[in-house]
């Protein structure tokens, strides 16, 4: 790690603002950052927030431990302290609050003259503007972007992945922390617990019609005998109790797992085996059991419904998709987006997943799943603008003025982030749980592995050089551009300025044994202040670190504000799961491209065709049996074909083959 210039103190120069106060700011090592002797480099990185630019707009003032104070319009403290390092003074061209989208396209109307550096989450762009050239094609300066090449050298994929169709590389990407999981599953661990290892429910009257088939069974099956089965096999003219829904499980269980020392074993901890069917038919028993589950979750006799799967918000409602996976391994996102719908098959060629024969088979699962009443029935309502998470999770114990609570739902279990999912539940109730185990067809063997479509990856965001660039400024943009791949630079950039948000000397080590930084004292108490305890909040939209620039982020900064909980969670996921990757075994366990370089030609093809949001929309309506909904799978093909969804595969795959390695 490159320590030159840990230590640093910061100095102060005074300054008067335009209403006349006086306030300090540092200076860094070498001077102010607005010096007029320094280069300037303009940067223009628009995110549709203003709290998420290199500006400085919180709204509320900041002081840092040397009395410096910083103000809006203000260059964030962590870019003044880059600047400074760098030798440079950073000027902030963006309109604040402007999306990555319209800035492109005003830039492209000044041909990209405002400014020496744009970012944004508009890597696809990048690669059309810099193919007809507009930007810099960094691999011309391979000699001024060393640390950035060998990261290039060491994941050939992701070269290939940020490849214009004409050869060139025109942006540096965000890279989210690779490979480390963003999303797990959480779940109650006492309703488990509760359900299958005690004797304690209560008399409970709800049926529940069932439509679920099952998957593992027949040629597919696990075991000789399926849950599901049993408990349809068991149900009254299509009716299950809880009884019976209950008993149907545990007698499976106690059958197929005899040397379980509990039966809750079979779901949570480092035990979990659970499939897709084991885990619907443990819904099930939850959905028939409002009453033993609102007496153990608040306390009090009463009722309530019982949600046994949901998402967090409707922006989120595409998760449902990721539940696919778990009828065999089928594959539905091939990068960390929801519009990440292709995916490698083994013989390297780029598949479109919502054009394939088992996501259909999936989607009829998920509507199945759905009519039982074990998945929100709210989750894809676009009018529906409320947080599951905290009426699910977060509100166990309300009451009213006479202390009788008022709690109508609670959920059992999500698919979310693993800090603020943990740090938004109940302490010691909600925890990670494995995913259900699958068998994947890329692994050619007949094993069942706990697994992820999507973990951390490269993402959309990033920035890229405009051609217009050039002498001192475009060397010094190329110099910032690489200082963030150096060791220095990435921890600058994850940890914040050395000795004030972060110790460089003395490392902190993680899980897997790498060291970085240690987060400071101070910046945990001002974001105790300024934004609730979220440390990474304060951190980026009051400082300036863990931008959506081109930087690798590290799980480093994220682990240390975790929760105990969340930490034991991290833990599980990374011992005992299966993800995608960059370096695989095989094609179908590789991440594919968070986006294709077009041509223009392709891209005005493109714009004849219409696949995509209204296919999805009738997939959505279909789940759900919505009277508006078409009556089958077939039919959803048929619109993507009437769509011209081959053509539409065509050209991505023309854009895949342009750069793919074999």
């Amino acid at each position: 790690m490159n320590k030159k210039f840990i230590g640093i103190g910061l100095g102060l120069l005074a300054l008067f603002s335009l209403a006349g106060c006086r306030k300090n700011i540092p200076i860094g090592p070498d001077g102010p950052n607005n010096d007029s002797n320094k280069t300037e480099l303009r940067i223009n990185f628009a995110t549709g927030n203003a709290l998420k630019t290199l500006t400085y707009n919180t709204g509320t003032p900041v002081t840092l431990p040397d009395g410096s104070i910083y103000t809006n319009g203000q260059i964030k403290p962590v870019w003044n302290y880059i600047g400074n390092h760098l030798d440079v003074s950073i000027k902030d061209v963006t309109v604040q609050g402007q999306t990555a989208e319209n800035m492109i396209q005003i830039a492209a109307s000044t041909n990209f003259e405002d400014a020496d550096i744009y970012g944004g989450n508009v890597a696809e762009t990048f690669m059309e503007y810099g193919a007809r050239g507009k930007l810099v094609n960094l691999l011309d300066y391979k000699d001024k972007l060393p640390d950035f090449m060998n990261y290039l050298d060491e994941y050939p994929l992701i070269k290939q992945q940020l490849t214009a169709y004409d050869g060139g590389i025109y942006n540096v990407p965000y890279i989210a922390e690779l490979d480390e999981f963003s999303k797990v599953f959480y779940g109650r661990e006492n309703w488990v617990e509760e359900l299958l290892d005690t004797n304690n429910v209560l008399s409970e009257t709800k049926t529940l019609d069932v439509s679920y088939n099952g998957y593992w069974k027949a040629d597919k099956a696990r075991y000789s005998t399926n849950v599901i089965e049993l408990q349809n096999q068991a149900a009254s003219s299509g009716k299950l109790t809880a009884s019976v829904a209950r008993q149907q499980l545990i007698s499976y269980i106690d059958a197929t797992y005899p040397n379980l020392e509990k039966r809750s074993d079979l779901y949570l901890n480092d035990t979990a085996n659970y499939d897709i069917d084991e885990l619907v038919a443990l819904w099930r028993v939850m959905k028939l059991h409002p009453n033993t589950l609102f007496k153990l979750t608040t306390g009090q006799t009463g009722t309530c419904e019982i949600v046994p799967f949901y998402f967090r918000t409707k922006n989120q409602r595409a998760e449902i998709f990721k539940l696919i996976n778990y009828f065999g391994g089928t594959r539905v996102y091939g990068t960390n987006t929801y519009t990440g719908l292709w995916f490698v098959d083994e013989s390297n060629t780029l598949q479109y997943s919502f054009y394939q024969d088992e996501v259909y088979e999936g989607i009829d699962y998920l509507k199945q799943i759905f009519s039982e009443g074990l998945i929100n029935s709210d989750y894809d309502d676009t009018n529906n603008s409320a947080d599951f998470r905290s009426i699910f999770y977060s509100s166990d114990l309300s009451v009213n003025s006479s202390g009788v609570s008022t709690v109508k739902q609670l959920g059992f279990m999500t698919f979310d982030f693993i800090p603020s999912t943990a740090a938004s539940s109940p302490t010691g109730v909600v925890k990670a749980m494995l995913p259900p185990v699958t068998t994947l067809a890329g692994m050619h063997d007949s094993q069942f592995y706990h697994y992820i479509e999507i973990p951390r990856t490269v993402m959309i965001d990033g920035w890229a050089i405009s051609k217009n660039t050039s002498g001192k400024t475009l060397d010094k943009a190329l110099e910032l551009f690489n200082f963030f791949f150096t060791d220095f630079g990435s921890n600058v950039q994850n940890f914040g300025i050395p000795g004030v948000m972060a110790d460089f000397e003395n490392l902190y080590t993680l899980p897997s044994g790498d060291k970085v930084p240690t987060l400071s004292k101070w910046i945990v108490e001002q974001s105790n202040i300024y934004t609730n305890g979220d440390v990474a909040t304060f951190g980026q939209q009051f400082m300036g670190i863990r931008m959506a620039i081109g930087y690798k982020a590290d799980i480093g900064f994220e682990y240390q504000n975790m929760t105990k909980e969340a930490q034991e969670g991290y833990k599980l996921y990374e011992k005992g799961v299966l993800t995608l990757g960059y370096n695989k075994p095989s094609k179908l366990l590789e991440l594919s491209a968070p986006c294709y370089s077009l041509t223009k030609q392709e891209s005005a093809r493109l714009s004849t065709l219409s696949v995509g949001d209204d296919q999805m929309s009738m997939i959505y309506l279909y789940i759900r049996s919505d009277k508006n909904a078409v009556k089958s799978v077939a039919d959803i093909k048929k619109a993507y074909e009437n769509a011209n969804i081959e053509e539409y595969i065509e050209i991505y795959q023309a854009a895949y083959n342009r750069t793919k390695v074999s």
